[in-house]
């Protein structure tokens, strides 16, 4: 009988040399003691299901991604863009001040060492 490491050496014609060789006598139990695994249906039921959740999840992403018009006078649009633009606004002032407050406090360290 061969080791691991002799079987592990064996070339892809030796293997097929082997497969040929009607010598070898093959045990009549052999199907016994190696059933062949089937697909059942179960997995292909349990893989179905997973395919229709992850379309379903992806179809409401993609409804729930797409903008909405929410509104039929143009200028309650306008004035609600305007509001929208106004605070984005507002926060990037407190952002500078802020920076501008922070580069003072390192200005006063740089100047001490």
């Amino acid at each position: 009988m061969k080791t691991l490491q002799e079987i592990e050496k064996l070339t892809a014609g030796d293997l097929q040399r082997i497969g040929a060789d009607e010598s070898i006598s093959v045990p009549a139990d052999l199907q016994v003691r190696l059933p062949r695994q089937q697909t059942t249906l179960r997995g292909w039921s349990i893989a179905a299901a997973a395919a229709i959740l992850i379309g379903l999840g992806w179809w409401g992403l993609d409804r729930a991604l797409q903008p909405k018009d929410t509104f039929d006078d143009p200028y309650l649009a306008y004035a609600a863009v305007e509001q929208a633009l106004s605070r984005v606004s507002g926060g990037v002032h407190n952002a500078a001040a802020k920076v501008s407050e922070s580069e003072a406090m390192i200005d006063k360290v740089n100047y001490w060492k």
